[in-house]
């Protein structure tokens, strides 16, 4: 990608992408998802939210009024497995990219 990815070793979306065999232009989108939510109560008994947070992502198709979700989007297409990659590693992510550990204290108080 055109940026540093936040985890050694970790490629971006546009190197799966030349990675392809499938060597067509495509188009998505991605965006970030509760997987878990949760209230632990400490042993002093503290309410603690609890949170697991992730990326999915989908192709988007030429439709009548513009570019809308696919039905279903290929589980080998670049930005998908990009956005595995991103939610395995969204604990070390948060902790290195501050907005990511914002969005996810947000995503707590919701």
């Amino acid at each position: 990608g055109e940026y540093e990815q936040p985890v050694v070793g970790m490629k971006s979306c546009l190197e799966y992408s030349d990675a392809d065999a499938d060597d067509c232009e495509w188009s998505a989108r991605e965006w970030f998802v509760v997987r878990k939510a949760e209230i632990h109560l400490s042993e002093d008994d503290v309410l603690v939210p609890f949170l697991k947070l992730g990326v999915e992502a989908r192709e988007q198709v030429l439709g009548p009024h513009g570019l809308d979700d696919a039905p279903l989007t290929r589980y080998d297409h670049p930005l998908v497995r990009y956005a595995e990659d991103f939610s395995r590693n969204f604990d070390l992510i948060a902790e290195r990219k501050s907005v990511v550990h914002e969005l996810r204290e947000l995503a707590k108080a919701s």
